[in-house]
C-alpha cells in the first residue's frame, strides 16, 4: 500500500509539472502566432514539432517526479501523474484558443479557411485531380463547416477539451508503461566475504 502522503508529493509535483507543460504549450503557440498567424493551419509539421516537445517533455518531468519520490512508482502512479499533466495542458491550451480567437484575432478562423482553401484547391490541381473531387475536398471550407469548427464557442471548446486530454491521456498512458518501475520485494544480500 503506498504512503498518502507519498501520493500526495506525486500529486503536487505532477500540477506543478502540468503548469509548466501548460505554459511550455502555450509558448510555443505564441511563438508560432507571431511568425504567422495562419501556420498552425497551414503547416502541419509545426503542429508534429509542438507534439514531440510536448511529449519530450512529459517523458523528462515524469522522470524527474520518480526520482523525487524515490525512484519507484507503480504504472498507476505514474499514470495519474501523466494524466494530471495532461488535463493541465490541455486546459492552458484551450484557454489561450478560446481568447486568442474570441478576443485577440475573431477574424482569424475567416482567415484561415480562405488560405486552406486555397493551398487544397491549388494542391488538388497540381495533382490533376478531377474538378468534382476537388469540389468535395474543399466542401467542408466553401459551406463555412470549417469556420463554424473553429469559432470559439462552449461547444467547440468543450470537442476540444474532450479530444486533447483523450489524445495526452492515451500518450500518458504510453509514457506510464514505459517510465514506471517496482520497488524490488527485497533487498540485494550483503556478501559478507567482500567486507572482510
Amino acid at each position: 500500500m503506498t504512503d498518502p502522503i507519498e501520493n500526495d508529493s506525486i500529486d503536487n509535483l505532477s500540477l506543478k509539472h502540468g503548469l509548466l507543460l501548460g505554459f511550455i504549450a502555450i509558448v510555443l503557440a505564441l511563438v508560432f502566432y507571431i511568425i504567422d498567424p495562419l501556420l498552425q493551419y497551414t503547416n502541419v509539421w509545426l503542429g508534429l514539432l509542438s507534439l514531440i516537445i510536448i511529449i519530450t517533455m512529459m517523458v523528462i518531468l515524469g522522470l524527474d517526479i520518480r526520482k523525487k519520490i524515490g525512484g519507484y512508482w507503480t504504472f498507476g502512479q505514474a499514470f495519474k501523474s501523466m494524466f494530471i499533466m495532461a488535463v493541465c495542458i490541455t486546459v492552458m491550451a484551450n484557454a489561450y484558443n478560446f481568447v486568442l480567437l474570441k478576443f485577440v484575432n475573431p477574424d482569424l478562423p475567416t482567415k484561415a479557411n480562405a488560405v486552406m482553401l486555397e493551398k487544397v484547391t491549388a494542391s488538388l490541381t497540381e495533382s490533376n485531380v478531377d474538378q468534382g473531387k476537388i469540389d468535395e475536398y474543399t466542401k467542408t471550407f466553401r459551406n463555412g463547416e470549417f469556420i463554424a469548427k473553429l469559432q470559439p464557442t462552449l461547444k467547440n471548446e468543450a470537442i476540444a477539451l474532450c479530444i486533447g486530454i483523450l489524445l495526452y491521456g492515451i500518450i500518458g498512458l504510453i509514457i506510464a508503461a514505459s517510465i514506471k518501475r517496482r520497488a524490488p520485494l527485497y533487498a540485494a544480500p550483503v556478501d559478507d566475504e567482500s567486507t572482510v
